[in-house]
């Protein structure tokens, strides 16, 4: 499918200019960013941006998607009674599908806020990997080796499954 926005402002990356011109895509890539020119291209869909701005959506490079239902709760507690407390003894009762659906809760938060990637670090990979994909949202999973939910094992698992597994998952140790 190709699609074409046009008359937007454009944001890039390259020298943080904004410019009057169009994006367009083929499938879920980009192909042209730039001034309007004309083209050859029959486009499946035109959508015409009204002066809106298109930029690179943002990417929240620390997050604990599955935590969200923990948002609020005794913000005036010291970190470590909070997580001796409150959080530790409620995680010990999550599923992964608890995982799964506030994962994408998470994710519907994030894309509201512009956030098209996130690099998640929290329980149960897969229960993410599942979110994010059902969702068709970006997530880099990040994984460390501790005593309460991830061994050497389990790293190199989800490395070398969700480095492979689809365009949108990859996962750094």
């Amino acid at each position: 499918m190709r699609t074409r926005f046009y008359n937007a402002r454009i944001l890039t990356m390259k020298d943080f200019d904004v410019f009057s011109g169009e994006v367009w895509i083929e499938d879920n890539k980009i192909i042209y960013v730039g001034k309007v020119k004309t083209s050859t291209f029959c486009f499946d869909r035109e959508i015409d941006v009204h002066q809106n701005l298109i930029m690179p959506g943002f990417i929240n490079a620390h997050t604990h998607s599955g935590m969200t239902f923990l948002r609020s709760m005794a913000d005036d507690m010291p970190l470590q009674q909070w997580l001796k407390e409150r959080v530790f003894p409620i995680e010990e009762k999550l599923t992964q599908e608890d995982i799964y659906f506030f994962s994408k809760l998470a994710i519907l938060e994030y894309l509201t806020s512009g956030i098209t990637t996130n690099f998640d670090m929290y329980l149960n990979p897969e229960a993410i990997v599942h979110a994010s994909l059902d969702m068709n949202y970006r997530t880099v999973l990040c994984g460390a080796v501790n005593d309460f939910c991830l061994s050497v094992e389990d790293v190199e698992r989800c490395f070398n499954a969700y480095n492979q597994k689809n365009s949108l998952i990859s996962y750094i140790p």
